[in-house]
């Protein structure tokens, strides 16, 4: 019983540390994009003469109030802030699921969701990003009033995150190109050979020596051939028509 052949495996698949770093840095970006949107973005204090006059802060979802006047307390009751909470929370969340197939056989799916998850917290993070330098714009110093804005630790989660998406989205989109599909040779019948396979190159035949001539192969003997030329068609007894005499023979011989 000849036995079957089996055809091994790539011994190293491409792409492979980039797409589990890629894997990895999705995680840790996505969680530090959803811990800084419950964090203060942005901090405001505004004194009058000295005194306090109101202190807040505002996150991704809502206004934390610490000092208000009665006037700004009833504004700050009907109103809110813009909720980047929920366009980062969902990008992260994107950014997670590809994070999480790129750690499995899906290369093309998770290649596509860390691209699409990657793009949309760089975006959300840039937009949240502008909100809050409009916000420090607002930084004022007189004799009698100081308002002053500053960044707080929600904003610096949300920049790191967006960093690190920016990394993964760089590998997805550039290294993400080398995450084939993991080849399975099965067993196959003697002589066959899977797509793709290129069999080993064959021992070449030593080149001559300079100067040898190779000599002409001899044709066999036959044996029960007749010497001398070969005539150019084969002898066949051709018998003379009625009424014909042969050419060596006339017809006075004939007669005597």
């Amino acid at each position: 019983m000849t036995s079957v052949p089996q055809y091994p495996p790539p011994a190293a698949e491409p792409g492979a540390v980039s797409r589990l770093l890629a894997g990895i840095l999705g995680v840790f970006a996505a969680a530090l994009v959803v811990a800084g949107t419950f964090l203060p973005a942005a901090t405001t204090q505004v004194t009058v003469e000295g005194r306090l006059e109101s202190a807040f802060s505002i996150t991704s979802w809502t206004r934390l109030v610490d000092v208000a006047p009665a006037a700004e307390q009833e504004l700050f009751a009907i109103s809110h802030v813009a909720r980047y909470g929920i366009p980062l929370s969902v990008t992260a969340a994107v950014l997670l699921a590809g994070a999480v197939l790129a750690f499995t056989r899906a290369r093309a799916a998770a290649r596509i969701t860390l691209i699409a998850g990657g793009a949309g917290v760089v975006a959300a993070v840039w937009t949240m990003s502008m909100d809050v330098s409009a916000s420090l714009s607002y930084e004022q110093r007189t004799s009698a009033v100081v308002a002053h804005y500053t960044t707080g630790t929600g904003f610096w989660l949300l920049l790191g995150g967006g960093v690190v998406a920016a990394l993964v989205l760089a590998l997805a989109a550039f290294g993400g190109a080398r995450w084939p599909r993991e080849q399975v040779f099965a067993y196959a019948a003697p002589g066959y050979a899977p797509p793709g396979y290129a069999s080993p190159p064959q021992p070449s035949a030593e080149p001559p020596e300079q100067g040898f001539v190779a000599p002409e192969p001899e044709a066999p003997e036959d044996r029960d051939a007749p010497a001398g030329p070969t005539p150019p068609f084969p002898p066949q007894d051709v018998q003379p028509a009625p009424g014909v005499e042969p050419p060596d023979r006339h017809r006075d011989d004939a007669e005597m």
